[in-house]
């Protein structure tokens, strides 16, 4: 009988975990098992932007677990306590026997090693074998299960020894390497350099090493470091760090394991620990049993190089592509090839009906979109390869931040997940995605106010027609009132290489970009006119110099964040020049004509800068 399985997992920042997949893959094969893998993944700790992150995570709403046969889970990368809890509740009332990896969630089953044994064992040796009084912890997140129970082993063993417990030694923060530069940082202004550093994993102890070693400290002449994991630096760091060494493919084969025991009716228990082994090394004073070869290292590393160059270029078409196109059904095909080409045998991708209609409703707005869960009726609106059945599937979700708008299907792609291809081509398209819709309504709004012949419509800026209509009486209106009045002339620089280079969608684009900046930076009443190609005039009623300044540098500003947004192979760059009238004494024409100069004279001292 055919079981399915699903893995439940939050990426470390832009890494998918593979090693679960694998360790799964490896004991269905072993065992001769017909076993489906569904995985439905996240990268929910990656940005800062929490709306994004609840997108990302929206993806635990989209399959009914209680049609599984048992669920992997491993959330111990979740920094969101709040989505945690949550995601661990549905599994629970799904009524299917689940696993959690690494940390023990009451009600599931585990696999995984004993953080608490493991680093009882690593701090009675910093005491026993390298005489060490004082220590200082170095941990993770503070409300990570597996820091809690490497922290509380530190504090026990300290206790048994009789070494006094101080607070001020205790650092906690994050896993990342910035961390334990952080820590040693922190400690060495406080004047609180131990004996030995004990970190809560590798990443942390590299951080600290290397920190410690731009100071000029020696290790472990001047203090030991410890870390735990040993996942891919611990043995090829100058020192080699001390660790705690297992493999996360055991661990997975240990779910496995449960799975398949509690399907027999046969499980004697609700947990598998897993072994792990002690590396005593350099970091310690202690001598390598086994030195890893670091010429085996750097090898790895240069091949890893040659993919991810091989990615980078697969990137950049792809992105290429997708800027140039016209609708959803066209972009989901490049997409398509771009991860076939990655040798993923099949890709089916599902869209929000409403987000694919041929024309988008007037009334459609941004709070029409789920933000819990997907729709009942959804759209494929690309397919390939999926006539078969594969062993192995993984779902990514397709959001505007928050709001679902789909979510992408990827059979076999084991080849893109074990070199960390997932995120870079998801995020592409998700971006590319969410540049088509906003280019799509706009183009809506134009279509609706081309009767209006004052418009431009690849702008939305008021046309040459508009000079007549609303510059010239604001222009007298001020004149009369006896207000200031200022006149901005922007021109877009390199539009002409552009256009030449990249085609004239891209020179578009760029225009495009400039419209956009003047729609984010000046306020509504002023009046902004795409007056020529590549020219646009700006008259700001009531604006003296100070605030005509102001708002320079700040357009300026928001077209360097918009070409960061676009992704381009360019920058969205223009030229400013403005005359700021008292009491109408030129003519708007004028005004119009001394703004140009003053912008050809930034050109100009521009340009001499780059020289």
């Amino acid at each position: 009988m055919k079981r399915k399985i699903a893995i439940i997992a939050d990426g470390w920042r832009r890494h998918i975990t593979y090693v679960w997949i694998r360790g799964c893959r490896n004991y269905i094969k072993e065992h001769e098992l017909d076993i489906e893998i569904s995985v439905f993944h996240s990268f929910g700790n990656f940005s800062r932007d929490e709306k994004f992150n609840a997108g990302e995570y929206n993806i635990i709403h989209l399959p009914d677990l209680s049609q599984f046969d048992g669920i992997i889970l491993e959330v111990t990368n979740m920094l969101n306590q709040k989505k945690k809890q949550q995601i661990i509740r549905i599994i629970q009332e799904s009524g299917v026997p689940a696993v959690s990896l690494l940390e023990k969630i009451p009600g599931l089953y585990h696999a995984g090693p004993d953080n608490y044994a493991t680093m009882e064992q690593m701090v009675e040796h910093l005491i026993v074998a390298h005489s060490c009084k004082t220590l200082n912890y170095v941990g993770g997140p503070a409300d990570s299960q597996e820091n809690l129970l490497r922290w509380q082993a530190y504090e026990d063993v300290l206790q048994r020894y009789g070494i006094p417990l101080e607070n001020d030694r205790i650092w906690n923060e994050s896993y990342e390497v910035e961390s334990g530069v952080r820590a040693f940082i922190h400690f060495q202004e406080k004047h609180l350099l131990p004996d030995a550093f004990v970190c809560a994993n590798e990443n942390i102890a590299v951080g600290l090493c290397h920190q410690a070693q731009q100071e000029g400290f020696k290790i472990p002449a001047d203090f030991c470091v410890t870390g735990f994991d040993n996942f891919d630096k611990a043995s090829y760091y100058r020192p080699r760090i001390t660790t705690v060494s297992y493999e996360r493919e055991v661990i997975a084969e240990a779910a496995m394991d449960l799975l398949v025991q509690i399907w027999g009716q046969n499980t004697t228990a609700d947990c598998k620990t897993v072994p792990v082994q002690m590396l005593f090394q350099d970091s310690c004073g202690c001598k390598p049993e086994q030195v890893r070869s670091r010429s085996e290292y750097i090898e790895d590393r240069i091949f890893q190089e040659v993919r991810e160059i091989d990615l980078h270029n697969e990137i950049m078409e792809l992105k290429h592509n997708l800027i140039e196109c016209e609708d959803y059904k066209q972009m989901a095909q490049y997409f398509t090839k771009c991860v076939c080409g990655l040798r993923c045998k099949g890709v089916r991708i599902w869209m929000n009906q409403d987000l694919v209609e041929e024309s988008l409703s007037d009334s459609m707005g941004e709070a029409s979109y789920i933000t819990d869960g997907y729709p009942d009726t959804m759209h494929v609106i690309c397919e390939k390869g999926m006539e078969q059945e594969y062993s192995l599937y993984v779902y990514a979700p397709l959001h505007f931040r928050e709001r679902e708008v789909g979510y992408v299907v990827l059979a076999d792609c084991d080849y893109m997940l074990e070199n960390q291809f997932l995120f870079e081509t998801m995020n592409t398209y998700l971006e590319s995605l969410e540049y088509l819709y906003r280019k799509l309504r706009l183009r809506k709004a134009n279509e609706k106010l081309s009767r209006l012949y004052v418009l431009d419509s690849l702008t939305g800026l008021y046309n040459r027609m508009a000079y007549q209509e609303f510059a010239e009486p604001l222009y007298e209106k001020c004149r009369l009132q006896k207000k200031p009045v200022t006149v901005m002339f922007i021109d877009a620089d390199h539009l002409k290489y552009i256009n030449d280079t990249f085609g004239h969608d891209m020179g578009n684009l760029e225009i495009r970009g400039i419209a956009d900046g003047i729609r984010k930076v000046f306020p509504p009443e002023a009046v902004s006119m795409r007056y020529g190609g590549d020219e646009f005039v700006v008259l700001l009623p009531g604006c003296e110099k100070t605030q005509a300044e102001s708002l320079k540098a700040a357009f300026l500003k928001a077209l360097d964040e918009i070409s960061k947004s676009l992704h381009a192979e360019f920058d969205v760059e223009a030229s400013i020049g403005y005359e700021v009238v008292l009491c109408g004494e030129k003519s708007l024409n004028e005004c119009i004509n001394n703004a140009d100069e003053k912008m050809y004279q930034f050109k100009k001292a521009r340009k001499a800068q780059r020289k």
